[in-house]
Parts: structure tokens; sequence; C-alpha cells
């Protein structure tokens, strides 16, 4: 039932767009102040996230043990599916990129700009509207971009295969909750940060591995190998650096402690760093190609 609901939910992405008619998420938030009143002695406690995120997961978890104990596995099909495509990440990601690509080849930068800060999650990462710097707006935009690539289908995807619908949607309420939180300027973000780093984690290098497979292999590996056990690297920097490996940028790599510095050939810019942001989306394209077949043979296998 997990590849059937996964490629039932990828027809539906792509006749609705990324399952925006179940994209409510007013009830989590609900949740969250209504916890938060209820827990006022706790303060600033990160264990309220955890029980935030925690409840509603539990919920569909008990019904996965139900279908499957009382009924038949057959049933799954039918949570599988919204759970999925509620955990889906938000946006137009296709619609913005394009936006972002005719703003840059007019010249726009103000529409740039707003197409950034709207896909940017981090209030403190946006940029300044001030900026007309193109090789800048076009590395911002690689790394907003890769990272909504991921967060909003690879991660979910990858919970969803090994968890089921409970770690799909563990996924997407985590990054809800953070996202509120850095909105807000809550003291939990920070721990929020460092969590859904961990969560991120194994999803972030089965994705570096996957684009190394369908691009350029061995500029991707010198980048995955020098990246993929450090723990302090933000998902966004780590996805940015072997995607720009995966299509084909060469970097020198000479490790220093915990510092590795790449030296490129220079590029005739703002060309190249804007034909990185639109070659992007094929490289994302790839690499669903490539999951998706990975479990429908690891499906016809066991």
């Amino acid at each position: 039932m997990t590849f059937i609901s996964l490629v039932i939910v990828l027809l539906l992405v792509q006749w609705w767009g990324s399952g925006k008619p179940l994209h409510r998420d007013q009830w989590f938030f609900n949740g969250w102040r209504l916890l938060h009143r209820t827990s006022k002695h706790s303060g600033s406690s990160p264990w309220l996230c955890l029980v935030a995120v925690a409840v509603p997961v539990i919920a569909v978890l008990a019904v996965v043990i139900i279908a499957t104990v009382y009924f038949s596995d057959n049933w799954l099909i039918l949570l599988n599916i919204p759970v999925l495509l509620y955990s889906l990440g938000r946006g137009d990601f296709s619609g913005s990129v394009h936006n972002y690509t005719d703003a840059a080849h007019s010249g726009d930068s103000v529409k740039a700009i707003t197409v950034l800060d709207v896909m940017n999650l981090d209030p403190d990462l946006r940029c300044g509207r001030n900026n007309t710097d193109w090789v800048a707006l076009n590395r911002e935009a690689l790394r907003v971009f890769t990272y909504r690539g991921f967060e909003r289908m690879f991660a979910v995807i990858f919970w969803f295969l090994l968890a089921g619908a409970p770690g799909a949607l563990a996924y997407r309420l985590s990054v809800l909750l953070w996202v509120h939180l850095l909105e807000v300027n809550d003291a939990r973000a920070a721990v929020m940060t460092r969590a859904l780093t961990l969560i991120e984690w194994p999803a972030a290098r089965l994705l570096g591995l996957s684009w190394a497979l369908v691009g350029h292999f061995e500029f991707c590996m010198v980048r995955w190998r020098n990246l993929w056990m450090s723990l302090r690297t933000l998902t966004p920097v780590f996805l940015v650096s072997v995607l720009l490996g995966a299509m084909g940028e060469e970097g020198d790599w000479s490790k220093r402690g915990d510092t590795c510095r790449p030296q490129t050939t220079a590029r005739i810019e703002p060309s190249y760093s804007l034909y990185l942001v639109e070659s992007m989306p094929r490289m994302f394209s790839r690499a669903l190609l490539l999951w998706v077949f990975a479990v429908a043979l690891v499906t016809l296998l066991i």
C-alpha cells in the first residue's frame, strides 16, 4: 500500500498541486496556543514543542494500528493519501521559481526579492529591499528554492517510506511549528532548528546521493563526503553544496580542521548563477524519478 499511496499522491499533486485543498493548519496552531496557555508554568520549555507534535501523530498512529489489527492493510490507503497530501509543503514551488527567473531576466529586482521573501521560511535570512546584486540574489534563490524543494516533498516522502503516515505528519508539523516560532521570535526556535536539522539529516544525505547518481557523480561526491557527517551544517547549506557539485560545479576541496575551502573556476555572472537556479528543478525531477523507481523495485522484491 505504501507504493500505491505514493504514486496516487504524486499523480494528484500533478493535477491540483501539492495537496493545497488539504493544507489547513489552523487546527494545529489553535492546539499549540491552547497548550501554551495551559502550561504557563513551563515557561519556554522545549518539551511543549514535542507534545504539540506528538499528540496528533499518536492519534494517526492509533488509527494505523487499529486498521492493521482489526481490518486489512489495504485500508491504510484511505489514511495514507490524505495524510501524505497534507504533509507536503506549502506554496507553489514551480510557480515561484518561474516568477523569480522571469524577474531576473527582466531585471526586476523588487519582484525577485518579493518572491524570495515569500518562499524563505526564516525571517532573519530574508533579503534586504535595496539589494540589486544579481549574483548574490541568484545564490540566495538557489539556497531558498533548494531547501523548499527538499522540505516540501523529499523529506516528507523519506519519512513516509520509513515510518508511514505518522512519520510524514510528524515532519510536517515540526516544520510548521519551527516556522511559527521563528515568526513570533520565540526562544524555542533555536532548539527546533537543531532538532529539525537532525530530523532532516538522513533525508538530505540520501537526496545528495540521489543527485550524485543523476548528475555529475564525481563533483557531487567530493562535496558530499566532506559534509555528510557534519551535524553542525544546516540542511540548506549541505543541499546547496552537493547540488552545485551534481550540476557540474567543480571544487578543489582541502580540509583544514572543521572547514572545507572550495576553489571554483571563474564564471560569467550573473548568467551562470541564474542558470543554476533554472537547472535546479530538473535535478529534483530526476531525483524523484530515481526514488520512485527504487521504491517500485523494492516493493517488487519483497
